[in-house]
């Protein structure tokens, strides 16, 4: 294992596999079921759709979605 920086907050963290610390880790898997959840009830949605219905930016969406 090794010490490294979160690459969402910056906090140094041991680094296993994950490149985000715990908490990090769980506010993205927290967007990653509202982003489903949203794209459930709205599969028509587009990304900017997704972005500006989240509050998020279009880069965070491609992450969240997979792209």
């Amino acid at each position: 294992m090794n010490l490294s920086n979160c690459r969402g907050c910056g906090k140094l963290h041991m680094q296993s596999e994950k490149v985000l610390c715990a908490d990090c880790f769980k506010h993205h898997l927290e967007q990653s079921y509202q982003v489903k959840r949203f794209l459930q009830a709205n599969p028509r949605a587009s990304a900017i759709d997704l972005a500006r219905e989240m509050g998020l930016s279009l880069k965070q969406v491609n992450e969240l979605v997979g792209r």
